[in-house]
């Protein structure tokens, strides 16, 4: 359910497998969430630009079924902060975007989260 999009102008090369699949771990664990549900997309080689340079620079998206808040979100702003500083982004030039969503807004598996939390209770 969890969903990480980053968008950024580092060259597909730079970005590997394990880079992706360890970001699905940091997802999982700073959510405490299940890592069979969690996506991650990544989108190299945008043309992008942050404060009026070309350097290195993201634009991220991280949405979850809860488990998003105030105080949640610095944690899950750290963490993700710190696996793209690994290619070469600094903090100062990522914004993260969190969206809560509702179990009945994400769909999985011909169904929603909510019909699945609800039988899973």
């Amino acid at each position: 359910m969890p969903m990480l999009q980053i968008s950024t102008n580092i060259a597909k090369e730079k970005i590997t497998e394990e880079f992706n699949l360890n970001l699905s771990d940091v997802l999982a664990n700073t959510l405490n969430k299940p890592i069979g549900y969690c996506a991650v997309h990544i989108m190299p080689d945008q043309l992008m630009s942050f404060g009026g340079t070309f350097e290195p620079c993201a634009m991220v998206t991280l949405m979850s079924i809860g488990r998003l808040g105030v105080e949640e979100n610095k944690k899950h702003s750290k963490a993700i902060m710190c696996e793209l500083e690994k290619l070469g982004i600094p903090p100062n030039r990522i914004y993260i975007f969190f969206q809560d969503a509702h179990p009945y807004e994400v769909g999985y598996n011909e169904t929603t989260f909510a019909e699945i939390l609800a039988t899973n209770t």
